[in-house]
């Protein structure tokens, strides 16, 4: 009866201390917090898949696994390897998607500012408004910005905004001044 009681407890301990260590490895094998960690995870599976198709060809030749045995593992192995490689590919389509979306965005934000009037630091060649002196990425002075000109929408001439007519064709430029 002592000897039930006592195997009882220490298993009871046993349960108790290795809990928390099970429960927290679950965890963190459950959460990836980065897309590195992402990437880790993914190419330890296939390297591993691909090592333990080695191993069974090695082992098979060697004569340690039947020719039944070696056609099964190896359809699983090749199929475990298989599904290693697709995440791997659907990891790296989703990589490149938010690359080309950054890329899209930094343009349209240049030629946003470049169409608003503004201009591109000379030096790193981010977009900065007219009223810019320095730039805010890397501090370079930026030149005075360029007023840009009107221009006459019948002929295409600039005109100054006080002009009330344009000096090459005529054109009354009272409506479009007040646009």
């Amino acid at each position: 009866m002592f000897i039930v009681l006592a195997i009882l407890l220490s298993a009871a301990a046993l349960i108790g201390v290795a809990y928390p260590i099970i429960a927290r490895t679950r965890d963190a094998k459950s959460v990836t917090s980065t897309t590195q960690e992402t990437l880790d995870e993914l190419l330890a599976r296939r390297d591993a898949a691909f090592q333990a198709l080695r191993d069974l060809s090695f082992d098979h030749r060697v004569g340690k696994i039947t020719d039944e045995d070696f056609v099964a593992f190896e359809a699983n192995l090749k199929q475990v390897a298989a599904d290693a490689l697709q995440a791997l590919d659907e990891w790296e389509k989703e990589a490149d998607g938010g690359l080309e979306r950054a890329v899209e965005a930094e343009i349209a934000a240049r030629r946003a500012a470049l169409s608003g009037g503004g201009h591109t630091c000379p030096k790193c060649g981010r977009p900065a408004t007219p009223e810019d002196k320095f730039c805010a990425s890397c501090g370079a002075s930026l030149p005075a910005a360029v007023p840009v000109a009107k221009l006459c929408p019948q002929c295409g001439r600039p005109f100054e905004a006080g002009d009330r007519f344009c000096a090459g064709c005529g054109w009354s430029l009272m409506a479009t001044a007040a646009d």
